[in-house]
């Protein structure tokens, strides 16, 4: 690596790791990212206002399909399933300026089994399935890898088993049939699958799917050296495909939100050290640090006000790319 490279890098880590270090600093910073939505600055109205001001309206007539009952996607930016009805997912095209790689970030598919039969706050009680309209998503979308960022659980209704669980097994879903062809567990935590999906008119193609397990719900990774391996993993197999790669988690908005961080500005590091090209870090430095700031509010404003959920997840996102950073500088 070049010494301008190297420098630049090595200042980057200095001074992002300082910030890291000041309480009051990163309070303030995490401030200015809770400054937006329709409510900014106040996350418990969000949905209430998202709701009555027509910023949701697919979800709302939907309301079924949706895991969460707060959890609704900006209308803007959802992905819009065509042809057939409904034409409705809780998903969300998602793109960072200057990342190439395109994202579609979404809730988990349901299954009527994996909502319990006492309706929670958050929850709703509902027969519908959409592990149909998922792989509709995929099959319209051409998507070619699945990033999966939660366990499946029995008795937690996090997520559906909308992929076969034995080898040379399938599903049928709607128009699509899906075949797992292999999995195997590649590290700690961390599961690769192939799969075949098999549409109406026959074709089959093959997917790509990548489970983390150690990311429990609402909370934060213990072991960072996991979740950055992980992080690389995606970045490799994804290998600058122009299809986008589709990201769940269980509601698709603290995890997913948090790994798409990370991602973003990992895929942005490897550029500049490819080319040089510094300008390419503009939207994710600040000041002479890693900032992440505008990455956060551009997930917030294109998919839902409480994307990387809290500061805990704020500051894991924080941690895994300082890792990053360090393994991105030689010895």
């Amino acid at each position: 690596m070049e010494s301008a490279k190297r420098k630049l890098l090595a200042n980057l880590l200095k001074e992002t790791s300082q910030k890291l270090s000041s309480t009051e600093a990163m309070e303030k910073e995490y401030n200015q990212v809770e400054d937006t939505g329709p409510t900014p600055g106040d996350a418990w109205r969000q949905h209430d206002a998202m709701v009555s001001r027509g910023l949701c309206e697919s979800a709302v007539k939907h309301s079924g399909s949706n895991r969460y009952s707060n959890l609704f996607p900006f209308e803007e930016n959802r992905v819009v399933l065509a042809p057939g009805t409904p034409d409705y997912i809780n998903a969300s095209w998602v793109n960072i300026p200057e990342v190439k790689d395109k994202f579609i970030l979404t809730m988990a598919p349901l299954y009527p089994n994996d909502v319990s039969l006492r309706p929670t706050k958050f929850g709703f009680r509902t027969e519908e399935s959409t592990c149909t309209e998922f792989w509709r998503m995929v099959e319209q979308t051409e998507c070619k890898l699945v990033v999966m960022l939660c366990k499946l659980e029995p008795g937690y209704s996090g997520c559906s088993q909308y992929f076969p669980a034995e080898i040379g097994d399938s599903q049928t879903h709607g128009h699509n049939k899906v075949t797992l062809e292999s999995e195997v567990e590649i590290e700690a935590g961390i599961v690769e699958r192939r799969l075949t999906i098999a549409g109406e008119a026959g074709r089959a193609r093959t997917i790509d799917h990548v489970q983390f397990n150690n990311w429990p719900n609402y909370g934060v990774v213990e072991d960072l050296h996991q979740l950055t391996s992980f992080v690389k993993k995606v970045y490799e197999m994804n290998n600058g495909r122009p299809e986008p790669m589709i990201v769940h988690c269980s509601g698709g908005i603290g995890r997913s939100g948090t790994f798409t961080a990370v991602y973003s500005v990992y895929f942005l590091l490897n550029q500049y050290i490819k080319t040089g090209n510094q300008s390419l870090l503009n939207g994710v430095t600040k000041d002479g640090s890693i900032n992440l700031v505008q990455v956060v509010l551009r997930m917030r404003e294109q998919r839902h006000p409480w994307m990387v959920e809290g500061d805990h997840q704020y500051m894991l996102a924080y941690k895994a790319v300082l890792k990053l950073l360090k393994q991105s500088i030689p010895e």
